[in-house]
């Protein structure tokens, strides 16, 4: 019976949710709904090329001070006497290891039990890593030296879209609540994380201002980096109609070579299943081995319920099940506040990725996953618009969540 109860009260209200969405962005498009669905003022400040150099030499230093400060914990706490090399080695863990192997060994030469395992990883942080390491001599350093680089310019990208959205203050706290995110370490690892945010965060600031055709391109490398990269296409597809309070169907099929462009990346990643496993889905396969498979969101949330409550190993419930329950109502709640805060692209893009990403019949990376959910910390940066004591409950709040699940990542724990 509460699994029952369980069930219709979760998917109920994400099914209530999204409806709701759907109404408005049909309403905006001028069709009849029973909703208020008013396209929300955007602030339209611009940013500066000097003001954006300031926003990417800031992130690159933070990034560069965070390394430095898990260097010298890692080479002078966890592996006293490494000789420094623990600053690089101590990020090879978990994913990042694959990469790494991916990267030197390409996708035909990594290989464990007679099966392309790997094939799971799409390709351009790998294919990147070991373009890069061709200067750097190193893989590791390729790897980190991408999502530095990588974080950088997407916080110039969400700095963009945020102050042309929200205004400069909007701009500074959204940057500011996303890298302090208490996963939000992960952008300074071997992961696909940093390339992740860049790609999507460009992509939605180009579908923003309708440059239809950059904002493909970069839906292209979205793809190619992750599974949900090839969300992009939605979102442009919502601006575009949106944007012109109807269903102009001639307008819609000039642009649609620009707006369908980022299925070209998942095309490339399935060209590569093909070549390697003989078969475009062989990464379906694949995915058994890692006990990955779509499940609806309530029967994921229902069994990490009660793996955080009852999971024999108990510090994995803490490190692992427990935070990931926790996270989905502050973003569900963000969601329907953004609702009607922000334009439908915003609304419509971060629903589905919250659904897709608590759609898993394993979710092991909850909080890595959200930490690239772009359009919840625009949603922030609004909520805590003139609310200072908000602002400062967050920021420690999301410090303090850092600083915690940063320690139980280098000390070993199940936090991937």
């Amino acid at each position: 019976m509460a699994e029952l109860f369980w069930h219709v009260l979760v998917s109920g209200a994400v099914l209530v949710l999204g409806m709701s969405l759907v109404l408005r962005w049909l309403g905006a498009a001028g069709l009849p709904a029973p909703l208020d669905t008013r396209t929300p003022p955007s602030v339209c400040r611009p940013v500066s090329r000097e003001e954006a150099c300031k926003v990417f030499l800031l992130a690159l230093l933070f990034r560069l001070v965070l390394f430095g400060l898990v260097g010298l914990f890692a080479c002078l706490v966890l592996h006293p006497g490494s000789g420094g090399t623990a600053a690089l080695w101590i990020w090879k863990r978990w994913d990042a290891l694959h990469y790494v192997n991916l990267a030197e060994l390409g996708y035909s030469g990594y290989i464990e039990d007679g099966k392309h395992l790997f094939l799971v990883f799409f390709p351009l942080y790998p294919w990147l890593m070991r373009l890069v390491s061709a200067l750097t001599g190193n893989t590791m350093a390729a790897g980190l030296l991408i999502s530095f680089l990588s974080y950088a310019g997407g916080c110039v990208y969400l700095y963009k879209l945020a102050a042309w959205e929200l205004g400069a203050g909007a701009a500074r706290r959204a940057v500011l609540f996303l890298s302090i995110f208490p996963y939000a370490f992960f952008f300074g690892g071997i992961m696909t994380e940093s390339l992740f945010f860049l790609t999507t965060a460009a992509g939605l600031w180009y579908i923003r201002r309708h440059r239809w055709w950059l904002a493909g391109i970069w839906g292209v490398l979205a793809a190619m980096t992750r599974m949900h990269g090839i969300l992009l296409l939605g979102a442009a597809a919502a601006e575009l109609v949106e944007s012109r309070g109807r269903f102009d169907w001639r307008e819609i099929f000039r642009r649609l070579p620009a707006l369908l462009l980022p299925a070209a990346g998942t095309l490339v990643y399935l060209l590569l299943n093909w070549r390697v496993g003989g078969d475009p889905f062989t990464f379906t396969v694949m995915q058994e081995h890692w006990s990955q498979g779509f499940c609806w969101i309530s029967n994921t949330l229902w069994y990490v319920l009660q793996n955080a409550l009852s999971y024999p190993t108990q510090a994995v419930r803490y490190q692992l099940w427990i935070p990931t329950l926790i996270l989905f109502p502050p973003f569900f709640a963000l969601a329907v506040y953004g609702r009607k805060r922000l334009r439908s692209m915003y609304a419509l893009y971060g629903f589905v990725y919250l659904v897709l990403n608590y759609s898993l019949s394993w979710l092991l990376s909850a909080g890595r996953y959200l930490s690239c959910a772009l359009p919840f910390f625009l949603f922030a940066a609004a909520l805590t618009e003139k609310r200072r004591w908000l602002t400062l409950l967050i920021a420690v709040g999301m410090s303090v969540g850092f600083a915690v699940t940063l320690y139980g990542y280098l000390t070993g724990g199940q936090i991937m």
